[in-house]
Protein backbone atom coordinates (compact mmCIF):
# COMPACT_ATOMS: atom_id res chain seq x y z
CA UNK A 1 0.00 0.00 0.00
CA UNK A 2 1.41 3.39 -0.96
CA UNK A 3 1.82 6.16 1.57
CA UNK A 4 -0.62 8.35 -0.37
CA UNK A 5 -3.26 5.63 -0.33
CA UNK A 6 -2.65 4.99 3.38
CA UNK A 7 -3.15 8.69 4.14
CA UNK A 8 -6.35 8.87 2.09
CA UNK A 9 -7.66 5.73 3.73
CA UNK A 10 -6.90 7.08 7.19
CA UNK A 11 -8.62 10.39 6.41
CA UNK A 12 -11.68 8.58 5.11
CA UNK A 13 -11.90 6.47 8.24
CA UNK A 14 -11.51 9.39 10.62
CA UNK A 15 -14.22 11.44 8.93
CA UNK A 16 -16.79 8.69 8.86
CA UNK A 17 -19.62 9.45 11.32
CA UNK A 18 -18.81 7.92 14.67
CA UNK A 19 -15.50 6.47 13.49
CA UNK A 20 -13.42 8.47 15.92
CA UNK A 21 -15.76 7.64 18.75
CA UNK A 22 -15.55 3.94 17.89
CA UNK A 23 -11.76 4.14 17.88
CA UNK A 24 -11.72 5.75 21.32
CA UNK A 25 -13.80 2.88 22.68
CA UNK A 26 -11.07 0.37 21.80
CA UNK A 27 -8.87 -0.26 24.81
CA UNK A 28 -5.12 -0.32 24.19
CA UNK A 29 -4.89 -3.93 25.37
CA UNK A 30 -3.45 -6.87 23.46
CA UNK A 31 -4.97 -10.22 24.44
CA UNK A 32 -3.20 -13.19 22.99
CA UNK A 33 -2.40 -16.86 23.20
CA UNK A 34 0.80 -18.82 22.64
CA UNK A 35 0.21 -22.08 20.79
CA UNK A 36 2.64 -24.96 20.35
CA UNK A 37 1.66 -27.34 17.57
CA UNK A 38 -1.82 -25.84 17.72
CA UNK A 39 -2.31 -26.48 21.45
CA UNK A 40 -2.10 -23.82 24.20
CA UNK A 41 1.38 -23.64 25.73
CA UNK A 42 1.53 -24.11 29.52
CA UNK A 43 4.82 -22.20 29.84
CA UNK A 44 6.68 -19.58 27.87
CA UNK A 45 7.65 -15.93 27.77
CA UNK A 46 6.17 -13.42 25.33
CA UNK A 47 7.90 -10.15 24.46
CA UNK A 48 6.04 -7.09 23.20
CA UNK A 49 7.89 -4.94 20.66
CA UNK A 50 7.13 -1.46 19.41
CA UNK A 51 8.49 -0.50 16.00
CA UNK A 52 8.21 2.94 14.40
CA UNK A 53 10.02 4.72 11.58
CA UNK A 54 12.28 6.35 14.17
CA UNK A 55 13.04 3.51 16.58
CA UNK A 56 12.44 -0.08 17.55
CA UNK A 57 12.61 -1.74 20.94
CA UNK A 58 11.04 -4.00 23.55
CA UNK A 59 8.11 -2.62 25.53
CA UNK A 60 7.37 -5.41 27.99
CA UNK A 61 7.62 -9.15 28.57
CA UNK A 62 5.36 -11.55 30.41
CA UNK A 63 4.98 -15.26 31.18
CA UNK A 64 1.96 -16.98 29.71
CA UNK A 65 -0.79 -18.43 31.89
CA UNK A 66 -1.46 -22.16 32.11
CA UNK A 67 -3.76 -21.93 29.09
CA UNK A 68 -1.16 -20.10 27.01
CA UNK A 69 -2.90 -16.74 27.30
CA UNK A 70 -1.15 -13.41 27.85
CA UNK A 71 -2.14 -9.78 28.15
CA UNK A 72 -0.25 -6.58 27.37
CA UNK A 73 -1.30 -3.00 28.01
CA UNK A 74 -0.09 -0.96 25.05
CA UNK A 75 1.37 2.50 25.70
CA UNK A 76 -1.01 3.83 23.04
CA UNK A 77 -3.32 2.76 20.25
CA UNK A 78 -1.58 2.31 16.90
CA UNK A 79 -2.52 4.89 14.27
CA UNK A 80 -3.13 3.34 10.84
CA UNK A 81 -0.73 4.65 8.23
CA UNK A 82 1.70 6.12 10.77
CA UNK A 83 4.30 3.38 10.36
CA UNK A 84 4.06 2.45 14.04
CA UNK A 85 3.32 -1.19 14.84
CA UNK A 86 3.26 -3.49 17.84
CA UNK A 87 4.48 -7.05 17.61
CA UNK A 88 4.65 -9.93 20.08
CA UNK A 89 7.14 -12.77 19.88
CA UNK A 90 8.17 -15.86 21.80
CA UNK A 91 11.14 -18.19 21.61
CA UNK A 92 10.50 -21.93 21.60
CA UNK A 93 13.09 -24.64 21.02
CA UNK A 94 15.65 -21.92 20.14
CA UNK A 95 13.46 -20.51 17.33
CA UNK A 96 11.91 -17.05 17.53
CA UNK A 97 8.24 -16.95 16.49
CA UNK A 98 6.22 -13.79 16.03
CA UNK A 99 2.58 -12.96 15.53
CA UNK A 100 1.14 -10.55 12.98
CA UNK A 101 2.03 -6.84 13.20
CA UNK A 102 -0.62 -4.72 14.94
CA UNK A 103 -1.04 -1.48 13.02
CA UNK A 104 -4.76 -0.75 13.48
CA UNK A 105 -6.87 -0.61 16.68
CA UNK A 106 -9.47 -2.86 15.07
CA UNK A 107 -6.96 -5.73 15.25
CA UNK A 108 -7.15 -5.60 19.05
CA UNK A 109 -10.70 -6.98 18.88
CA UNK A 110 -9.34 -10.43 18.04
CA UNK A 111 -7.22 -12.86 20.04
CA UNK A 112 -3.61 -12.41 18.99
CA UNK A 113 -1.91 -15.73 18.23
CA UNK A 114 1.72 -16.76 18.22
CA UNK A 115 2.18 -20.21 16.69
CA UNK A 116 5.28 -22.15 17.66
CA UNK A 117 6.44 -25.69 16.93
CA UNK A 118 9.00 -28.19 18.24
CA UNK A 119 12.31 -28.10 16.39
CA UNK A 120 13.85 -30.99 14.48
CA UNK A 121 17.45 -31.08 13.27
CA UNK A 122 17.97 -32.11 9.66
CA UNK A 123 20.94 -34.03 8.19
CA UNK A 124 24.04 -31.98 7.24
CA UNK A 125 23.14 -32.09 3.54
CA UNK A 126 19.66 -30.73 4.20
CA UNK A 127 16.35 -32.00 2.86
CA UNK A 128 14.58 -31.88 -0.48
CA UNK A 129 11.27 -29.98 -0.66
CA UNK A 130 8.82 -29.70 -3.53
CA UNK A 131 8.63 -26.13 -4.80
CA UNK A 132 4.96 -25.24 -4.51
CA UNK A 133 5.34 -21.94 -6.39
CA UNK A 134 8.08 -20.27 -8.41
CA UNK A 135 7.99 -16.82 -9.98
CA UNK A 136 10.91 -15.57 -12.07
CA UNK A 137 10.77 -11.86 -12.93
CA UNK A 138 13.14 -10.66 -15.65
CA UNK A 139 13.90 -6.99 -16.18
CA UNK A 140 16.68 -4.97 -17.76
CA UNK A 141 19.58 -4.47 -15.37
CA UNK A 142 23.01 -2.87 -15.11
CA UNK A 143 24.80 -6.03 -16.25
CA UNK A 144 22.29 -7.02 -18.89
CA UNK A 145 19.25 -8.54 -17.19
CA UNK A 146 18.18 -8.49 -13.56
CA UNK A 147 16.20 -11.44 -12.22
CA UNK A 148 14.04 -11.46 -9.10
CA UNK A 149 13.43 -15.10 -8.22
CA UNK A 150 10.65 -16.01 -5.77
CA UNK A 151 10.59 -19.59 -4.45
CA UNK A 152 7.99 -21.04 -2.11
CA UNK A 153 8.31 -24.42 -0.40
CA UNK A 154 5.96 -26.23 1.96
CA UNK A 155 7.07 -28.11 5.04
CA UNK A 156 4.50 -30.92 5.46
CA UNK A 157 5.86 -32.03 8.82
CA UNK A 158 4.58 -30.93 12.24
CA UNK A 159 7.99 -29.65 13.34
CA UNK A 160 10.19 -26.70 12.46
CA UNK A 161 13.26 -27.93 10.62
CA UNK A 162 16.61 -26.43 11.66
CA UNK A 163 20.22 -27.07 10.57
CA UNK A 164 22.47 -29.25 12.67
CA UNK A 165 25.29 -26.68 12.71
CA UNK A 166 25.66 -22.91 12.16
CA UNK A 167 27.07 -23.54 8.67
CA UNK A 168 24.63 -26.32 7.86
CA UNK A 169 21.60 -26.03 5.64
CA UNK A 170 17.96 -27.05 5.70
CA UNK A 171 17.43 -26.78 1.95
CA UNK A 172 19.50 -26.21 -1.19
CA UNK A 173 18.29 -25.25 -4.64
CA UNK A 174 20.11 -24.42 -7.90
CA UNK A 175 19.82 -21.08 -9.68
CA UNK A 176 20.68 -20.55 -13.36
CA UNK A 177 24.33 -21.36 -14.04
CA UNK A 178 24.94 -17.85 -15.40
CA UNK A 179 23.68 -16.06 -12.27
CA UNK A 180 26.01 -13.22 -11.22
CA UNK A 181 26.12 -11.41 -7.89
CA UNK A 182 23.23 -13.30 -6.32
CA UNK A 183 21.86 -11.73 -3.14
CA UNK A 184 19.13 -12.74 -0.72
CA UNK A 185 16.39 -10.11 -0.49
CA UNK A 186 13.97 -11.74 1.89
CA UNK A 187 13.35 -14.97 3.79
CA UNK A 188 10.25 -15.90 5.72
CA UNK A 189 8.10 -16.38 7.61
CA UNK A 190 10.91 -17.04 10.11
CA UNK A 191 14.00 -15.02 9.34
CA UNK A 192 17.41 -16.60 9.49
CA UNK A 193 20.62 -17.10 7.57
CA UNK A 194 20.45 -17.86 3.87
CA UNK A 195 23.14 -17.40 1.26
CA UNK A 196 24.07 -18.23 -2.30
CA UNK A 197 27.07 -20.53 -2.74
CA UNK A 198 28.20 -19.99 -6.35
CA UNK A 199 24.81 -20.50 -8.00
CA UNK A 200 23.11 -22.58 -5.28
CA UNK A 201 20.64 -21.13 -2.81
CA UNK A 202 21.58 -22.44 0.64
CA UNK A 203 18.85 -21.90 3.22
CA UNK A 204 19.79 -22.26 6.89
CA UNK A 205 16.81 -20.46 8.39
CA UNK A 206 14.19 -22.42 10.36
CA UNK A 207 11.60 -23.91 7.99
CA UNK A 208 8.20 -23.94 9.72
CA UNK A 209 5.26 -26.30 9.06
CA UNK A 210 3.69 -23.95 6.53
CA UNK A 211 4.61 -22.09 3.35
CA UNK A 212 8.17 -20.76 3.46
CA UNK A 213 9.48 -18.29 0.89
CA UNK A 214 12.81 -17.04 -0.44
CA UNK A 215 13.35 -14.01 -2.65
CA UNK A 216 16.69 -13.98 -4.45
CA UNK A 217 17.97 -11.43 -6.95
CA UNK A 218 20.78 -11.94 -9.44
CA UNK A 219 22.03 -10.67 -12.79
CA UNK A 220 22.38 -12.39 -16.14
CA UNK A 221 24.55 -11.15 -18.98
CA UNK A 222 22.22 -12.68 -21.57
CA UNK A 223 18.49 -13.21 -21.69
CA UNK A 224 19.26 -16.67 -23.05
CA UNK A 225 19.52 -18.95 -20.02
CA UNK A 226 18.41 -22.30 -18.59
CA UNK A 227 16.21 -22.39 -15.50
CA UNK A 228 16.71 -25.66 -13.56
CA UNK A 229 13.60 -27.11 -11.89
CA UNK A 230 14.80 -30.22 -10.02
CA UNK A 231 12.30 -32.33 -8.14
CA UNK A 232 8.64 -31.35 -8.12
CA UNK A 233 7.40 -27.88 -9.03
CA UNK A 234 3.73 -27.18 -8.47
CA UNK A 235 3.38 -23.91 -10.37
CA UNK A 236 5.97 -21.78 -12.16
CA UNK A 237 5.71 -18.43 -13.92
CA UNK A 238 8.32 -16.65 -16.00
CA UNK A 239 7.58 -12.94 -16.50
CA UNK A 240 9.64 -10.67 -18.76
CA UNK A 241 9.10 -6.94 -18.69
CA UNK A 242 8.28 -5.28 -22.00
CA UNK A 243 9.81 -3.98 -24.17
CA UNK A 244 12.08 -6.98 -24.57
CA UNK A 245 13.59 -8.96 -27.44
CA UNK A 246 11.48 -11.65 -29.03
CA UNK A 247 12.05 -14.83 -27.03
CA UNK A 248 10.71 -18.34 -26.87
CA UNK A 249 10.48 -20.43 -23.72
CA UNK A 250 10.89 -24.17 -24.08
CA UNK A 251 9.12 -26.11 -21.33
CA UNK A 252 6.43 -23.57 -20.43
CA UNK A 253 3.26 -22.43 -22.18
CA UNK A 254 2.70 -18.85 -23.29
CA UNK A 255 0.07 -16.93 -21.33
CA UNK A 256 -1.56 -13.56 -22.05
CA UNK A 257 0.65 -10.60 -21.17
CA UNK A 258 -0.24 -8.94 -17.88
CA UNK A 259 -0.24 -5.27 -16.88
CA UNK A 260 1.30 -5.36 -13.40
CA UNK A 261 1.50 -1.59 -13.08
CA UNK A 262 -0.19 1.15 -15.05
CA UNK A 263 1.45 1.06 -18.46
CA UNK A 264 3.94 -1.68 -17.46
CA UNK A 265 3.35 -5.01 -19.18
CA UNK A 266 5.00 -8.38 -18.70
CA UNK A 267 5.12 -11.27 -21.12
CA UNK A 268 4.24 -14.47 -19.29
CA UNK A 269 4.90 -18.17 -19.57
CA UNK A 270 3.66 -20.76 -17.08
CA UNK A 271 3.57 -24.43 -16.24
CA UNK A 272 2.35 -26.68 -13.47
CA UNK A 273 3.01 -30.12 -11.97
CA UNK A 274 6.52 -30.33 -13.40
CA UNK A 275 9.15 -32.87 -12.37
CA UNK A 276 12.92 -32.74 -12.93
CA UNK A 277 12.66 -30.27 -15.77
CA UNK A 278 14.82 -27.49 -17.18
CA UNK A 279 13.25 -24.48 -18.87
CA UNK A 280 15.23 -22.99 -21.77
CA UNK A 281 14.86 -19.29 -22.61
CA UNK A 282 16.10 -18.50 -26.12
CA UNK A 283 16.00 -15.58 -28.53
CA UNK A 284 13.50 -15.93 -31.37
CA UNK A 285 9.79 -15.84 -32.02
CA UNK A 286 7.56 -18.18 -30.04
CA UNK A 287 5.58 -20.03 -32.70
CA UNK A 288 2.70 -20.58 -30.32
CA UNK A 289 2.83 -17.15 -28.71
CA UNK A 290 -0.71 -16.22 -29.69
CA UNK A 291 -2.44 -19.57 -29.73
CA UNK A 292 -1.14 -21.75 -26.90
CA UNK A 293 -2.97 -20.90 -23.69
CA UNK A 294 -3.38 -23.66 -21.16
CA UNK A 295 -7.00 -23.85 -20.13
CA UNK A 296 -5.96 -26.06 -17.21
CA UNK A 297 -3.91 -23.17 -15.81
CA UNK A 298 -6.69 -20.60 -15.83
CA UNK A 299 -7.75 -20.95 -12.21
CA UNK A 300 -4.18 -21.34 -10.97
CA UNK A 301 -3.13 -18.20 -12.80
CA UNK A 302 -5.95 -16.25 -11.22
CA UNK A 303 -4.77 -17.33 -7.79
CA UNK A 304 -1.10 -16.71 -8.38
CA UNK A 305 -1.80 -13.41 -10.14
CA UNK A 306 -2.78 -11.77 -6.87
CA UNK A 307 0.50 -12.85 -5.32
CA UNK A 308 2.39 -11.61 -8.35
CA UNK A 309 0.89 -8.16 -8.09
CA UNK A 310 1.67 -7.99 -4.37
CA UNK A 311 5.26 -9.01 -4.99
CA UNK A 312 5.99 -6.57 -7.79
CA UNK A 313 3.74 -3.55 -7.25
CA UNK A 314 5.67 -0.44 -6.22
CA UNK A 315 4.37 2.65 -4.39
CA UNK A 316 5.81 4.80 -7.18
CA UNK A 317 6.09 4.28 -10.92
CA UNK A 318 9.86 4.05 -11.02
CA UNK A 319 11.51 1.07 -12.75
CA UNK A 320 11.07 -2.14 -10.77
CA UNK A 321 14.13 -3.20 -8.85
CA UNK A 322 13.17 -5.24 -5.78
CA UNK A 323 9.94 -6.79 -4.55
CA UNK A 324 8.02 -4.12 -2.66
CA UNK A 325 7.37 -4.34 1.03
CA UNK A 326 5.36 -2.28 3.39
CA UNK A 327 7.48 -0.12 5.65
CA UNK A 328 6.24 -1.98 8.69
CA UNK A 329 7.53 -5.27 7.24
CA UNK A 330 11.02 -3.80 6.96
CA UNK A 331 10.84 -2.49 10.52
CA UNK A 332 9.63 -5.83 11.82
CA UNK A 333 12.57 -7.61 10.20
CA UNK A 334 14.98 -5.11 11.76
CA UNK A 335 13.45 -5.69 15.18
CA UNK A 336 13.67 -9.48 14.80
CA UNK A 337 17.24 -9.25 13.55
CA UNK A 338 18.27 -7.08 16.51
CA UNK A 339 16.65 -9.43 19.01
CA UNK A 340 18.26 -12.50 17.48
CA UNK A 341 21.68 -10.85 17.60
CA UNK A 342 21.22 -9.52 21.15
CA UNK A 343 20.60 -13.05 22.41
CA UNK A 344 24.00 -14.23 21.17
CA UNK A 345 26.45 -13.99 24.05
CA UNK A 346 29.58 -14.18 21.93
CA UNK A 347 28.74 -14.17 18.21
CA UNK A 348 31.53 -15.23 15.90
CA UNK A 349 33.12 -12.50 13.77
CA UNK A 350 31.55 -14.04 10.67
CA UNK A 351 28.08 -14.08 12.21
CA UNK A 352 28.47 -10.53 13.53
CA UNK A 353 29.57 -9.35 10.09
CA UNK A 354 26.56 -11.06 8.55
CA UNK A 355 24.32 -9.26 11.06
CA UNK A 356 25.90 -5.87 10.35
CA UNK A 357 25.61 -6.39 6.60
CA UNK A 358 21.98 -7.46 6.70
CA UNK A 359 21.00 -4.63 9.05
CA UNK A 360 22.70 -2.07 6.81
CA UNK A 361 20.76 -3.47 3.84
CA UNK A 362 17.48 -3.15 5.72
CA UNK A 363 18.23 0.41 6.83
CA UNK A 364 19.09 1.30 3.23
CA UNK A 365 15.83 -0.28 2.05
CA UNK A 366 13.92 1.71 4.68
CA UNK A 367 15.62 4.92 3.62
CA UNK A 368 14.77 4.24 -0.03
CA UNK A 369 11.16 3.64 0.98
CA UNK A 370 10.99 7.02 2.75
CA UNK A 371 12.55 8.84 -0.20
CA UNK A 372 10.11 7.16 -2.57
Amino acid sequence: MSRVFASLLLSAILFLPGALRAQEEVAPVLLGRLLVSGAPADTGTVVLHRVSPEEAGDVDSISVDADGSFRFSLPNLPIPGSGEIFLASSRFDSVLYAGSPISDPIQLDSIYEIRAYPSQTVPPEGLAFPVSRREVWVDEGPLGWQVTDVLEIHNPQSTTLVPGSPEGSVWRYPLPSGAIGARILQVGPVVGPARVDATTLTASNPVVPAENYYIVQYDLESIEFDLPLPGETGLVQLLVREPAPAIRVEGLARQPSEEIELGVNFMRWAGQSLRDQSVAVRLGEDAASTSVIWISLALAMLLVGAGSIMIRRRPSMRPLAVPPRLRKDILVEIAKLDEEHARLEQPSPKRHARYETRRAELVQELQAWREG
